[in-house]
C-alpha cells in the first residue's frame, strides 16, 4: 500500500481512539456517583481523583445523577463530550482556515460566559454550561482537527 493511502487510514484511527477516550471520559465521570450510590463511599473515589486534574469538579456546577456530583463539572462534561463526537462522527469537507473560523466562533460563547461569570454577579446554570461547553468542544474539534477529508487538501472545493 502507498504511503498517500496509509495517512488517511491513520488519521482515521487516530481520530476514533482520541474521540473514544474523550467520549469514555464523560461516560467516565457519570459512572462515578451511581458507582457511588449502588457501592457507598468510598467506591468511585478513584474515578474523582482521576479527573481532578482535568476540571475543578465544584459541586455546585455538576450535574448531580443519584443525589451525587458527577466527576466533571457540567462545562467540562460537555466540552469532552462534544469534541469525543466530533471526532467519532464528523468528517468535515471544509478548508482548514473556514474550519478554524468555526471553531472560533463556536468557542466565543462560552468564553464570554464566563467572563461575565468572573466580571459580575451573574452565574449561569448547569444546562447553559453544559450546551456552551459541548459547543465550545465541537469548536476544538473544528479548530484543530479538520483533516479526515480528502477535500481539504485539493484546489476548488469548497
Amino acid at each position: 500500500m502507498e504511503k498517500s493511502k496509509l495517512l488517511p487510514l491513520s488519521i482515521f484511527i487516530f481520530r476514533k481512539g482520541l474521540g473514544s477516550i474523550f467520549v469514555g471520559l464523560s461516560l467516565l465521570a457519570l459512572s462515578a456517583p451511581i458507582i457511588q450510590s449502588i457501592f457507598d463511599f468510598p467506591s468511585g473515589e478513584g474515578i474523582y481523583g482521576l479527573l481532578s486534574p482535568i476540571c475543578h469538579q465544584f459541586p455546585t456546577r455538576s450535574f448531580w445523577v443519584t443525589n451525587r456530583p458527577m466527576a466533571l463539572c457540567s462545562r467540562c462534561f460537555g466540552g469532552y463530550l462534544g469534541l469525543g463526537i466530533g471526532l467519532l462522527l464528523i468528517n468535515t469537507q471544509i478548508r482548514y482556515l473556514k474550519s478554524l473560523a468555526l471553531g472560533i466562533l463556536l468557542i466565543i460563547p462560552g468564553i464570554v460566559d464566563g467572563l461575565v461569570q468572573l466580571l459580575t454577579q451573574y452565574e449561569s446554570k448547569n444546562a447553559i454550561r453544559f450546551i456552551l461547553g459541548s459547543i465550545g468542544g465541537l469548536g476544538l474539534f473544528f479548530m484543530f482537527f479538520p483533516f479526515g477529508s480528502n477535500s481539504t487538501n485539493k484546489k476548488g472545493t469548497k
